[in-house]
């Protein structure tokens, strides 16, 4: 099939590209930078018009089958308001949205985030029917998103990732490669918290499940690699990947030295969030990447940076 890919030079949107390419569709991978270079020669680039402005998407989403709507923002520096959020992840996905509607496309999917629907923990496992409740102006955004494509797009489909690993992965999962790399003991064995994790490799395949499945139009899906993991487990699979014994101690105040050192991660790592992909399952996905791989290419990566 044709499929646009929005978000395509980023971590999320790259990896989309990459395995849609594979898969045999023919790509236009929009951007507002360059592409990486493994990209080249696989795809027709495009350039993605400011999704926070009242630009005209139409040309982009002309002779597409499918969109995959990956562009937006997440990781931003500190005091970006909520409305700067909205702008971009709400009204500008409903701007796409509807654009593609209007040129005749035939399915539409909005890689969301499950903060759409929780905040940094929760008390049980999260299904797609759960009631909604984000925390954070991101969250609010990515949910209003996800509210704004449907109403302008029916039949669209959301997928909603936990935090996502794999080589290129930032926030704080680079945080947590980068103090994995570290040859000291960390103290992160009482950190008892679960968390569910999916590669961008697992996301991408998931992707390719869904665009053209006859069950999928107008739900929302959430995924993960499978069982959840501790930032214990997290550490011990990136330094594996180096050679290394895990290297982790308790401490009584483990967390409350974390929500020092790392305040986000601390609310992002520390407590429960384990999501129930079921739905996505009965479609017939399965994981094609343990999460012990994708770790490995995640602190393996990190160090690659280190060195640049």
């Amino acid at each position: 099939m044709k499929v646009l890919v929005t978000g395509a030079s980023g971590f999320v949107g790259a990896a989309i590209a990459t395995r849609l390419a594979a898969e045999g569709h023919a790509v236009r991978a929009a951007a507002r930078g360059p592409l990486p270079r493994s990209l080249l020669g696989k795809v027709e680039p495009a350039a993605l018009p400011d999704l926070s402005g009242p630009s005209d998407f139409g040309p982009l989403c002309a002779g597409m089958e499918v969109i995959v709507h990956a562009a937006g923002l997440a990781h931003q520096p500190a005091g970006l308001d909520e409305a700067a959020l909205m702008a971009v992840n709400a009204t500008g996905a409903a701007r796409l949205a509807a654009a593609a509607r209007a040129r005749g496309v035939s399915a539409f999917l909005l890689v969301s985030s499950i903060r759409a629907i929780s905040g940094a923990s929760a008390p049980a496992p999260l299904a797609e029917d759960i009631a909604a409740t984000p925390t954070d102006a991101y969250g609010r955004s990515k949910r209003a998103g996800e509210d704004e494509v449907a109403a302008a797009f029916p039949g669209a489909m959301i997928l909603r990732p936990p935090v996502v690993h794999g080589a290129g992965a930032r926030g704080n999962m680079a945080r947590l490669a980068r103090a994995a790399r570290w040859p000291v003991p960390l103290p992160l064995a009482g950190l008892a918290g679960r968390r569910s994790v999916v590669s961008d490799v697992n996301l991408a395949a998931a992707v390719v499940c869904l665009i053209d499945h006859p069950d999928a139009k107008g739900r929302a899906f959430h995924l993960a690699d499978g069982a959840p993991l501790t930032v214990g487990d997290m550490v011990t699979a990136m330094r594996a990947a180096l050679g290394r014994p895990p290297g982790l101690f308790a401490l009584p105040f483990a967390t409350r030295l974390l929500a020092t050192l790392a305040p986000g991660m601390a609310r992002q790592l520390a407590g429960d969030l384990i999501v129930d992909d079921g739905a996505l399952r009965a479609l017939g996905w399965r994981p094609v990447e343990p999460s012990g791989d994708g770790l490995a290419r995640l602190v393996l990566a990190a160090g690659d940076q280190t060195r640049l």
